[in-house]
């Protein structure tokens, strides 16, 4: 037998024996699973009762097991998805952009609630003596996460839209 011969059945029992490893009962890898997400602007059991309908469906429409993975912080979800250990996320918009960049532009948005083309955002306060944007100037603000788009970066781009520092 020559050489070449002999290299090529080295090879076929080599490929046959990886096929049968990975087709063999119990030898396999796991069943899929999609791991999906969301931004923690609510408590995990809210989150998680609030997935269970559209967890439900998917595993309906796609055959498969889908699990929802809380994270500790909006930090987490973008590591969580830029990382592979997240499929499938609910982002705010600062958040899509974070892991848009992080991915290299691998993410893609698949879709937008129709509240959110709008954005509206309200200061509270207990003040009667505030009662407009300029009437805040030199006054202590308290933020959401800073990864929030509409608990820190929106309201802070109003704020330094109407020239006031929210920092000073």
């Amino acid at each position: 037998m020559s050489r070449f011969t002999h290299l090529i059945k080295i090879t076929f029992a080599a490929v046959s024996l990886g096929a049968v490893m990975l087709t063999a009962p119990g030898l396999s890898s796991a069943e899929p699973v999609l791991r999906v997400s969301a931004i923690p602007d609510e408590a995990p059991t809210e989150l998680q009762r609030k997935f269970k309908p559209l967890g439900d469906y998917l595993e309906k429409k796609l055959g498969m097991k889908v699990e929802f993975t809380p994270v500790t912080d909006y930090a987490a979800s973008v590591e969580g998805l830029v990382n592979n250990k997240l499929d499938m996320v609910w982002f705010g918009g600062f958040t899509f952009v974070q892991a848009k960049v992080r991915s290299h532009h691998q993410v893609i948005p698949l879709v937008q609630r129709e509240e959110d083309a709008k954005f509206k955002s309200v200061f509270i306060t207990t003040k009667a003596d505030i009662n407009n944007l300029s009437d805040l100037k030199g006054k202590t603000f308290s933020f959401g996460s800073e990864s929030s788009t509409s608990g820190h970066l929106m309201p802070r781009a109003y704020l330094l839209a109407a020239n006031i520092n929210p920092d000073t």
